[in-house]
């Protein structure tokens, strides 16, 4: 009977719902200290990638949400930290863990990647200035996605013309193959018949 008791106790141990999605996730300065020189990796030993500008995007609209909703400029790096995943998890959590270690603003956001500048930037000119974060993390986003479109039509303007050359190239000696040159040579037959 302990014995069924005891194999019971073990399963529920093992099986019970974890709390990490509950609890901020935890980073260790060992962890920042290597994030920042670019060591990073997740608990497998293989790399963690950098967070999109969508992802980033969609981030600093929940962080605005979250300070519209009363919380300070920590409380909402935390509470979207917790409900994100991946990349964008691992970087808020690192500048939430380096502000509650009494790390500088700046040095905070340098332990995530650098498509978080903007944020870095608004969160920076919020604490220097005491304006309200909440336009300014929105407003961030919006210059993300801003600058993430005008990139894409550089591309795709860059494409168009990379596209136009060859068909430049493989076309215009073909034209002239077949309608320019039979014209001239049939006016030079005309000339030359006619003069002589």
């Amino acid at each position: 009977m302990t014995v069924v008791l005891a194999l019971l106790v073990v399963l529920v141990v093992l099986l019970w719902p974890s709390r990490r999605g509950l609890a901020c996730r935890t980073v260790t300065y060992e962890a920042l200290a290597s994030r920042a020189s670019g060591r990073t990796g997740d608990r497998t030993g293989g790399r963690v990638g950098t967070a999109t500008v969508d992802e980033v995007a969609d981030a600093l609209v929940l962080i605005a949400l979250a300070l519209r909703a009363g919380l300070d400029l920590t409380q909402a790096l935390e509470a979207v930290a917790v409900s994100a995943r991946g990349p964008v998890a691992t970087d808020l959590s690192a500048v939430v863990a380096a502000v509650r270690w009494g790390r500088p603003v700046d040095e905070a956001w340098s332990y995530a990647g650098a498509v978080w500048r903007p944020a870095a930037l608004a969160w920076s000119v919020a604490d220097t200035t005491g304006a309200a974060p909440a336009a300014l993390v929105a407003e961030a986003g919006v210059r993300l996605r801003e600058e993430q479109e005008r990139d894409r039509e550089r591309r795709a303007a860059r494409a168009g013309v990379l596209l136009v050359l060859p068909l430049g190239l493989g076309f215009l000696p073909a034209f002239a193959c077949t309608a320019v040159l039979p014209v001239v040579i049939a006016l030079a037959v005309g000339v030359l018949d006619s003069s002589g």
